[in-house]
Formats: structure tokens, sequence, C-alpha cells
């Protein structure tokens, strides 16, 4: 219990810093952050020195609010929400009597107050610029635009692509061509499907080589081996230009390209696409606002910080250097 309010108080206190902000941004007095919106005519919860705090209405705003950005306070209104809103009001309850507190001992005409305020408050004003930007300046992806990314990039983006087109192919490595041939006999016997069983009996490792084709990271010379074969499954013996080292490889059979269903992976294209989208606006709109704006950068800084280092990491060099030669 202690762990869900103490997340409780956290997200009310993120939310209070939003709602709260521009009541700071006008500089408004302290005592009507926390005043009962007139019209609000629902039954008063809280009152502190007579002044009503907390009503019906304001704590179901405050919750709605606190859910649509919190998932695991979601999920309690849905299966507990009478205790879920007694908890909430619990902790609005303690952050009321602390703000009263802080009235009464005129905390916020302090400079300490005032400076931890502004500092937060930049960031906020930042943060809501930034949305305010993103807003005004929209970018547009729609699902058409999502499924030409997708046929377009199906067979080089990993969200997509399941597994290229090749032989299905497993292998076991070996040192000498004695053991190789050795454990390629008894394959032979048993047959392909004894080779899981046959590896453990042995105590060898068999190596998955997914679908092997020119792509693969399979060694070059079981991919010259296993994409000749013409008939499946099949057992190969197989070495290396400089024989130090020998695989018995399973070549089982073609395996077509696989993909994910769109329906499955639009959501985070698209998503992926809006960042991206988002990212080509702000690279083209915002030179463009830093001329009008006459912004002047000056760089000779940053180089200056560069030129620094690179001095410094020569100095090292140097000193390196040179008591290599006296020793």
């Amino acid at each position: 219990m202690f762990n869900k309010n103490k997340q409780i108080v956290y997200v009310l206190s993120l939310v209070s810093l939003v709602v709260l902000s521009g009541c700071w941004g006008k500089k408004k007095n302290t005592n009507d952050l926390d005043v009962i919106d007139s019209n609000d005519n629902s039954l008063v919860l809280l009152k502190i020195n007579g002044n009503p705090k907390i009503t019906v209405d304001s704590l179901e705003a405050d919750i709605n609010e606190i859910a649509d950005m919190d998932q695991q306070l979601k999920l309690m209104m849905m299966f507990n929400p009478e205790e879920t809103r007694e908890r909430v009001f619990q902790e609005k309850k303690r952050m009321a009597i602390i703000d009263e507190w802080a009235r009464k001992n005129n905390i916020a005409d302090g400079d300490s107050y005032s400076q931890k305020r502004n500092k937060i408050m930049k960031h906020v004003d930042m943060q809501l610029n930034f949305e305010e930007f993103l807003n005004q300046h929209k970018v547009d992806v729609s699902d058409a635009d999502v499924l030409d990314y997708y046929n377009q990039n199906k067979e080089q983006d990993p969200r997509i692509l399941v597994s290229q087109a090749g032989v299905k192919s497993q292998a076991v490595e070996f040192s000498t061509h004695h053991d190789a041939q050795h454990f390629y006999n008894q394959l032979k016997h048993a047959g392909v499907d004894s080779l899981e069983n046959l590896a453990k009996e042995h105590k060898h490792f068999v190596r998955n080589l997914g679908n092997v084709n020119e792509a693969s990271y399979a060694d070059q010379a079981i991919k010259d081996a296993v994409l000749k074969i013409t008939k499946f499954p099949a057992i190969l013996l197989v070495e290396n230009t400089d024989k130090t080292k020998f695989w018995v490889v399973v070549a089982q059979g073609q395996e077509a390209v696989k993909y994910q269903e769109f329906d499955k992976v639009k959501d985070s294209l698209k998503q992926m696409l809006i960042s991206k989208a988002m990212g080509d606006m702000l690279d083209a709109r915002i030179p463009e606002y830093a001329k009008s704006f006459d912004v002047v950068e000056n760089d000779n800084y940053f180089n200056e910080l560069k030129n620094k280092k690179q001095e410094l990491m020569q100095d090292l060099q140097d000193d390196q250097d040179d008591n290599s030669e006296e020793e």
C-alpha cells in the first residue's frame, strides 16, 4: 500500500506542476492555486479554514488527469475504484494541508523556494513550448504511407523481416577430419532426425544456422556446399579452405522468406515514421526560424574545446613516445 500511495503522490506532484504552471507564469497569488471553480456545485469533500479545497468534481477531474498519465492508476480504477478514489483523496488532503501550512508560514516568499520554483518552471515552460510547437507544425503519416514503407523496406527492416529465404540448416563443428568423418558416418546410418540425440550422446554442440543464403553469417565453405544442394534433406561433410575446421551439416530444406503481418507492425512502424517526420520537420523549420530571429551562433567556443582536447591527446602521445624511447 505504501508503494502505491507513494506513486500517487509522485504523479499528483507532476500533475500539479503542469496545471499550476499557468498560475506561476502569470504570477498569481499562491492562495489562488487550489481555489475551487466557481461553477463547481458538487459536494464539498474537504474544507480548510472554511474554504472548500476538494469537491467530488475536482477529485474526479484530478483522477482522470492522473489516469491519462499513469497506466497503473488506470488499472487500479478499473479493479478497485472505491479504494483508489479514497487513496487519491487522502493524498490530496495531505497536500492541501501542507499547502495551507506553506501559506501560513509564507514559504513562497523565501529565496530558496523562489529559485527552485523558477528552475522547475523553466523546464515546464520549455516542455510546453515544444509541445505547442509540434501541435502547430503537425506532421501527417497516413496508413497508406505506412503500407508503402512496409512494402519498400520489408527485405531489410528487422521489425518486418522475420527470416530471409534460404536453406534451413544445422551444423556440428570438429577440429579434425577423422572426428567429423566418424560423426558423419554415424548420422548417415541413423538419419537426419537423429542429429540432436546423436550430438547429445557424444557431447557435441549443434549450431542452428538458420536459413543459409549468401548473406548469412555461416562460414563461406558451408554456404558454398549448402547452396549447391537440390535434394533435401541432406547430410554434408564440409571443411574450410585451410582444413582447420570441419563440419557435419544437415540441410533440411528450402525456406521461403517470412515477414511480420502488416497489421501486427503497423502501429510501431507508424510511430517510427511520425518520429522521423517530426525530426525532418524540425531540421527544416528550425533554420528558417533562426534566420527570421537573427540567431547568431558562436561555434568558436566548441572548436576551441575540440582543439584543446586534440592538443592534450597529442601531448599524452608524445609523453608515451618519449617514455618508450627511454626504455
